[in-house]
C-alpha cells in the first residue's frame, strides 16, 4: 500500500489529471477509507473473525491493485476511480486485523516488542515501497500495481497458511 500511495500521484500525472483532480482522488480515498474502517469492518470483524478480514483484504487488495494497473494501461480517469474502493477497502480490512491478530495470538508478556515489530515491519515498507515502486513507474505506469498484486498474491497465501493459536492451559485449570 505504501507503493500504491507514491506512485498513484505519478500514474494520475500520467493520464493528465491537474493537481486540483488530484486532490479529489486522495480525498475520495480518505471518504472511502472512512467509510469502510468506521461502518464496514468495525461490524465484520466480530462476526467474521480477523483471519476472514485479513484473507478478505488482501484478496481485494490483489484484485485492486490489478485493477489500478488496468486502468493506467488503458489511460481511463473514469476506471481509476471505480476500482480505487477495491485497493483502500481491502487495506482498511486487513491492517486493523493484522494489528489484533498480532496481539491476541501473542504471549502478554511480548505483546509490546511483537506489536512494536508489525510497526517498525510497517515503518520498513513505507520506505521500501516508493524505493521500489518509483523506479518501476518509471518503466511501465501500470509495473507498481502489477508488482503489488504478486506480493498480495503472495501475501493471500500466508494468510490462508494462518492456523487458529494452540490452546495454553489457563492458571485455575489441572494440568
Amino acid at each position: 500500500f505504501a507503493q500504491f500511495e507514491t506512485t498513484l500521484a505519478l500514474l494520475t500525472e500520467y493520464l493528465g489529471l491537474a493537481d486540483r483532480h488530484n486532490y479529489f482522488l486522495f480525498a475520495y480515498i480518505g471518504f472511502i477509507l472512512t467509510l469502510s474502517q468506521g461502518m464496514l469492518v468495525r461490524r465484520l470483524v466480530p462476526r467474521l473473525g480477523e483471519v476472514f478480514m485479513s484473507v478478505a483484504g488482501t484478496v481485494l487488495m490483489t484484485i485492486g491493485f490489478v485493477l489500478v494497473g488496468i486502468a493506467g494501461q488503458q489511460e481511463s480517469v473514469g476506471m481509476l476511480f471505480a476500482v480505487v474502493p477495491f485497493c483502500v477497502v481491502g487495506f482498511s480490512a486487513l491492517n486493523p486485523s493484522l494489528q489484533s491478530l498480532l496481539s491476541r495470538r501473542t504471549d502478554a508478556s511480548m505483546q509490546g516488542g511483537v506489536l512494536g515489530l508489525g510497526q517498525s515491519t510497517s515503518a520498513l515498507a513505507r520506505i521500501f515501497g516508493p524505493l521500489i515502486g518509483l523506479p518501476l513507474a518509471d518503466k511501465d505506469v501500470a509495473l507498481p500495481y502489477w508488482t503489488s498484486a504478486v506480493i498480495m498474491g503472495v501475501g493471500v497465501v500466508l494468510t490462508l497458511l494462518l492456523r487458529a493459536p494452540a490452546a495454553t492451559p489457563s492458571a485455575a485449570s489441572p494440568e
